[in-house]
């Protein structure tokens, strides 16, 4: 077993070489007065070229997070965070609660305000550590994090970054959080010797089991009107041709519901829209894969003898309080992987049933066309519509974008007009409707590729939560040219359309403006990026779409420069 050697180091010092070991590149902070260990403990290691995680200085705690996130989506590594004690940590909920509803690996880590008014070396020597100071600190964290503790001593370093690391990497997926007492990371070590490579890794994702794998396979391959629901599969880039292949051989439409990531492209024959409810209606059999929600049950219901399966990491969504969907058959299983052995096991059963399968392709096949033509006859109806329609916003960035565009998603960007043959180029990690992500994801994103195209879409709402200070000065500092489209129609429609849908003909309906749902002042936010010397432009007329997003790509790709482009829009109707 091959081991390293650390001498006459600190607790700190240790920490660091052991995370830059096992893998963990980056490290996205907001610092405090508990960093103080760490802080010596890195320039130590800038200064005799010891391995250490890269620091990126993180002006607010929701940039940091969503980096992490980003980054991790972008590459499939797992990175480090950490933020201030108690008040940093609950800054930073918001990317946690979207990492662990969203099945992120992070290690979302923040120091403890000490807890010795002296003696000991990192001891109390501010008035804020009296204030600071909780009974259990990691208590806020507990519900999202799938694993969480404090650091108690340096001989128990190994074994806990080994712990995290293999935790949060096995299915299901999610973050852990690790606080770090001021004191602990102050302790001098005669030495830390410690395994290199880990012997300890993440348990790989699995197969179905097989005789639930033959049911459901039985029961798919011999359906007259299957239908297969998912939403947020596309995060795993093996779904998309594992899902591509599936569907077109078996003739099963594909239903993405309010997703987040795309699972399969717009184009394929057997992509059936976002609407489940009129194929949930007649379905006789639906597969639900890696879908927390897959319909709304006040909206829809599905017939008694139609049998519904689950795919997923974890089916039973155990992290939930409430969900009720009937799980006829629950396959617990990597979902790209249970994606390919289903399409192999109902090979042979779907043979006495080719007939239907030849038919129901014709009829999914012709609804898939109606879809397309819809979609162009929207996009002639709206292309000179002032404000600006997300839809024509959307067919102007697909004409910049490539297949190898990433864009992180926190608006009304109409997917279908954009390129999406290729799996993760979509990512929408606000799987807790923590806005104020999509920034940092790109940033994560570019972070990983800096050749890469990276376009952040937001509405104006959640453009605001990104702290976009915060999120511009990084770009800059870090020099991650990121294109960032602002989708301004001045509300926030998420507010509005619950309070519609809930109370159609109700007082507020009635209103121009709700109450706490729309911005009655003018925003340039255009102006923001140019603090940290980017480009900005506003665009109200159609017309002149193209031409502001072909400027502001010459700013990103050929000048090096973020950009912004603040675009006067409607509501996606």
């Amino acid at each position: 077993m091959s081991t390293k050697t650390i001498k006459d180091c600190t607790v700190a010092d240790a920490y660091l070489e052991l995370l830059a070991d096992r893998g963990v590149e980056y490290l996205f902070a907001n610092a405090g007065t508990d960093f103080a260990p760490l802080i010596e403990s890195l320039s130590k290691a800038q200064t005799l070229g010891t391995p250490h995680p890269t620091p990126i200085t993180c002006p607010h705690e929701n940039t940091a997070q969503h980096m992490a996130i980003g980054y991790y989506l972008a590459t499939g590594k797992p990175q480090i965070t950490m933020m201030h004690v108690n008040v940093g940590t609950a800054n930073g909920m918001n990317g946690l609660l979207n990492a662990s509803r969203g099945n992120i690996p992070m290690i979302f880590t923040a120091g403890r305000t000490p807890t010795n008014e002296d003696a000991l070396p990192g001891h109390r020597d501010n008035v804020i550590h009296w204030t600071q100071e909780m009974y259990d600190q990691n208590g806020m964290t507990r519900e999202a994090a799938k694993w969480d503790y404090e650091l108690r001593n340096g001989e128990q370093l190994e074994t806990l970054i080994d712990r995290i690391l293999s935790v949060i990497q096995s299915d299901p997926k999610g973050p852990a959080y690790l606080s770090l007492p001021r004191e602990v990371l102050s302790i001098p070590m005669k030495e830390f010797t410690y395994s290199s490579p880990s012997r300890i890794h993440p348990a790989k994702a699995s197969m179905p089991n097989p005789d639930d794998l033959d049911q459901a396979a039985q029961v798919l391959a011999k359906a007259k009107n299957p239908v297969i629901i998912t939403n947020w599969a596309g995060r795993n880039p093996g779904v998309m041709p594992a899902l591509s292949d599936l569907a077109e051989r078996y003739a099963i439409p594909v239903v993405e519901f309010s997703n987040r990531y795309v699972a399969i492209s717009r184009k394929h024959p057997m992509y059936a829209g976002g609407n489940p409810n009129p194929y949930v209606k007649e379905a006789d059999a639906i597969l639900v894969i890696d879908c927390m929600v897959p319909w709304l049950p006040a909206n829809v219901s599905h017939g008694d003898d139609c049998t519904v399966m689950h795919m997923a990491p974890d089916p039973m969504y155990g992290m939930w309080p409430v969900r009720g969907f009937r799980s006829d058959i629950a396959l617990a299983c990597g979902t790209d992987l249970g994606l390919m052995a289903l399409a192999e096991a109902m090979e042979e059963p779907a043979k006495s049933n080719q007939k239907a399968i030849d038919e129901r392709r014709k009829k999914v096949t012709a609804k898939h066309q109606d879809l397309e033509e819809n979609w162009a006859k929207k996009l002639e109806e709206v292309k000179t519509q002032t404000p600006i329609h997300p839809a024509w916003i959307s067919h102007c960035l697909g004409e910049i974008a490539d297949g190898d565009t990433i864009f992180a998603n926190e608006s009304k960007l109409q997917v279908q007009y954009i390129p999406t043959e290729q799996p993760t180029k979509i990512l929408n990690a606000g799987a807790s409707s923590g806005l104020g992500f999509g920034m940092g994801v790109a940033l994560g994103a570019k972070l990983a590729d800096r050749d890469r195209l990276v376009i952040g879409c937001h509405g104006d709402g959640s453009y605001m939560f990104n702290v976009p200070v915060s999120a511009h000065y990084v770009a800059a500092e870090q020099n991650l040219p990121i294109l960032s489209v602002v989708f301004n129609n001045q509300k926030w429609q998420a507010v509005r359309g619950a309070t519609l849908r809930m109370q159609p003909d109700g007082y507020a309906s009635k209103m121009n403006q709700m109450p706490l749902s729309h911005f009655t002042v003018e925003q340039n936010y255009e102006k923001l990026v140019e603090v940290s010397g980017g480009y900005g432009e506003q665009v109200s007329d159609p017309e002149k779409m193209q031409g502001a997003l072909e400027r502001a790509l010459k700013s990103v790709m050929v000048d090096k420069r973020q950009a912004l482009v603040n675009v006067v829009s409607t509501d996606p109707i």
